[in-house]
């Protein structure tokens, strides 16, 4: 990629923050409003980051995180893919087995058995396994266009709502690069603070560009809640809470503010669930895979893994993020108050 052409990638990464700022229904002040948009953060961020008493220095703005996109160069079309990524990472860890491609209202098989062609073959392994998933396979983020098949009660159920065979075809119909995968069942310990999403871990690696030491410098654990359906979806009423590095153990829970004030949860507020104090199992063994796995892919510097314990206790990696938002692990710590990481974002220009 030339100078001038990234140049001009950041030029529209920039605007892009002040139109998607403009939409914004953040009830702030101009002054604040602007303060926000010209150090490159939106205008919420003031009272996620609570700006009155912290320092706009210690946190990766928005637009800061859109240019870590180029980090990986090149590279990141394995992150970006999730057929590509799959392929080269299920040698080392679990993944959700892909098992068909749509592409152009075609189904197209990826394995041999199951053999899932056609919405027949879908409708006989969501009755089988009782659940699986189809979800976008390339430019997909935030839990978008994914939907949870499951057979319940005697009825086909694409995220809760039932259908027949000539809504699934009519639907196949609308839809391009998405996979149809299995469902992974979760640990549960996650299971049992909120059971109508799976619960992931977000877990960001770096490495550092002296030592080719990879490390973790945060990690979060995202809940779902009866806002975001059968996703854990952050940006539409998400829980995360941070997980301690070095013992497993999750913090108070927080969200995006509402009203421009920011909550905190010992319990899940629909559930009741205990958040704070959970240790998740197996802890250790987590870190040490997805710090194998990203030794393994040296050629990708910057990652940020969705890691889910599945119901037997084995680490799954769900998928793997090239431009990893930020808010929802800088809602708990400034990224650059650890020394690693803001050198790390000073070699690749991010600061």
């Amino acid at each position: 990629m030339s100078p001038l052409y990234k140049k001009y990638l950041f030029l529209r990464s920039r605007v892009a923050v002040i139109v998607e700022d403009m939409k914004s229904d953040t009830k702030i002040s101009f002054i604040k409003r602007m303060k926000c948009v010209s150090k490159g953060f939106l205008s919420s961020s003031y009272y996620l980051y609570d700006f009155k008493n912290n320092d706009y220095k210690d946190y990766i703005s928005e637009y800061q995180r859109k240019k870590t996109r180029f980090i990986n160069e090149r590279d990141a079309y394995v992150l970006n893919n999730k057929v590509i990524f799959d392929n080269i990472v299920k040698e080392y860890i679990k993944t959700p087995t892909i098992y068909s491609l749509i592409l152009k209202g075609k189904v197209y098989p990826h394995i041999k058995e199951p053999m899932i062609s056609n919405s027949e073959s879908l409708i006989d392994q969501i009755k089988k396994e009782g659940k699986i998933v189809i979800k976008p396979y390339i430019d997909a983020d935030s839990g978008r266009g994914i939907y949870i098949c499951e057979y319940k009660e005697g009825k086909i159920l694409f995220n809760g709502i039932a259908v027949e065979k000539e809504d699934i075809d009519f639907m196949i119909e609308e839809l391009d690069k998405y996979i149809v995968t299995e469902y992974i069942e979760q640990h549960k310990y996650s299971e049992g603070i909120y059971p109508n999403s799976v619960n992931t871990i977000r877990i960001l690696t770096m490495e550092d560009p002296h030592t080719q030491e990879v490390f973790i410098p945060i990690a979060v654990h995202r809940l779902g809640t009866e806002k975001t359906g059968n996703v854990d979806n952050w940006g539409k009423g998400g829980l995360s809470a941070k997980v301690d590095l070095d013992s497993g153990i999750l913090s108070k829970a927080t969200s995006k503010p509402v009203n421009n004030k920011k909550i905190w949860y010992s319990t899940h507020p629909d559930t009741g669930a205990q958040i704070e104090g959970v240790k998740i199992p197996n802890w250790d063994s987590i870190k040490d895979k997805v710090l194998f796995l990203a030794h393994q892919m040296p050629y990708i510097k910057y990652v940020g893994w969705d890691v889910l314990l599945t119901k037997d206790g084995e680490v799954a990696i769900m998928e793997a993020n090239n431009c990893s938002g930020v808010n929802v692990l800088q809602s708990h710590r400034p990224l650059l108050k650890d020394e690693r990481a803001k050198s790390f974002y000073k070699y690749y220009n991010i600061i």
